[in-house]
């Protein structure tokens, strides 16, 4: 079991980032909470890494870099996903929109989920999609996402939405309860068959894609959580962020110690068939 103020580093994970346009200039960036998180309760050094402008996706688009790492983890985001881009059978036809509008779309945060995805898929390694990330997974495999839960459903999208009128800290308190799957990979995590999660997304899952399975859903149906079918380790996303009260929260102390956990195993692997 990995502690919570890990003394030993267990492995080395690959975190996902996103594009920020400020003044023309553009800068990738990261809340640091994901990081303290992974650190403290997973027990793994964090390696950051960078969007994929079009005109580099050919240069780095296998991410050659994963072949050091012991995990991935696809972070949360304000912005919709471009399935042109994310979905791994969606023609890739882009329109002449720009490529990062804030709130509203990330195309290079795009182009780095899925050629991770594609890598961390190939390299059989631990996966946790957070949010964005489950969204993520889930469009890359192939399904799809309710453009906004608003439309969708006018109660589930103020159930699900972020709550805007509060403190920062305050819109990520417990939202509301889900369901969690008696015989998938999560209840064991858990500890449990039900939960109080956080909610902040306008998006969510509309048609989960076949090689996922369903882990966690809310009581208006939507998916909250899924993993991929027969994976060779951990490979999950969940729709609510475990990363903002880890300290205080059982269920996400849970899921990165399980993380953790897994990138330990993936790492010991490696090394086992490196000497051999």
């Amino acid at each position: 079991m990995i502690s919570e103020r890990a003394g030993s580093i267990q492995g080395v994970v690959g975190v996902t980032s996103n594009r920020l346009l400020v003044d023309g200039v553009h800068r990738d960036w990261l809340r640091r909470k994901y990081v303290q998180a992974l650190v403290r309760y997973s027990g793994v050094a964090c390696v950051i890494l960078p969007t994929i402008d079009a005109n580099d996706i050919e240069a780095d688009s296998d991410l050659l870099i994963m072949r050091k790492l012991d995990g991935l983890v696809l972070t949360g985001d304000e912005s919709n996903i471009d399935p042109a881009i994310v979905g791994s059978t969606a023609p890739c036809t882009l329109t002449s929109q720009q490529e990062v509008e804030v709130g509203v779309r990330d195309r290079p945060r795009d182009r780095l989920s899925a050629a991770a995805i594609e890598r961390a898929i190939a390299l059989r390694m631990p996966i946790l999609g957070i949010c964005r990330g489950l969204q993520e997974l889930n469009v890359y495999l192939g399904g799809t996402l309710h453009p906004s839960l608003s439309e969708w459903n006018p109660e589930s999208g103020e159930m699900h939405a972020e709550k805007g009128n509060l403190p920062r800290d305050r819109q990520y308190d417990v939202a509301h309860s889900v369901t969690i799957c008696s015989d998938g990979v999560l209840s064991p995590i858990a500890g449990a068959l039900e939960a109080q999660v956080n909610s902040l997304h306008n998006q969510g899952i509309a048609k989960l894609a076949t090689a996922l399975k369903a882990e966690a859903w809310a009581s208006d149906g939507l998916v909250e959580a899924a993993s991929i079918i027969n994976a060779p380790t951990l490979q999950i996303g969940v729709q609510w962020h475990p990363e903002w009260h880890v300290s205080t929260d059982p269920l996400s102390k849970h899921i990165f110690r399980a993380f953790g956990e897994a990138c330990a195993a993936y790492r010991r692997r490696n090394q086992r068939q490196d000497v051999l």
